[in-house]
């Protein structure tokens, strides 16, 4: 079995790569189909797990969750390693837009 946690690096490995800027806070199944399409269109992904500010789960914990995903190939932590990137792919929208649907669908089983 595969350790995926070895795909976690430093932010120099991302150096002139097109990387994907995502917070996994939390990881949905709509990430792997979404992950899925972007790898199609650009090819194993290096991720960059991001700070939304009012995180759910650690930094380390998103990592080793996008360091799971079969498309992912690197997976760095911190928004600094953007700044190594050569294009950034901007997920962090429709991750807190899939935040709000797992909170609002959460939300509606507990009033059930």
């Amino acid at each position: 079995m595969l350790d995926t946690r070895t795909k976690i690096v430093g932010a120099e490995r991302v150096a002139g790569r097109t990387v994907v800027a995502a917070y996994f806070d939390p990881m949905v199944a709509t990430h792997a189909q979404r992950f899925h399409e972007l790898a199609e269109q650009h090819g194993p992904l290096a991720v960059c797990v991001c700070d939304p500010g009012d995180a759910l789960l650690s930094p380390q914990a998103r990592a080793e969750l996008a360091a799971s995903l079969r498309d992912v190939e690197l997976v760095v932590i911190g928004d600094e390693a953007l700044s190594q990137a050569a294009a950034i792919i901007d997920e962090r929208p429709g991750d807190l837009a899939r935040r709000e649907a797992l909170m609002a669908h959460v939300r509606s089983r507990q009033d059930a």
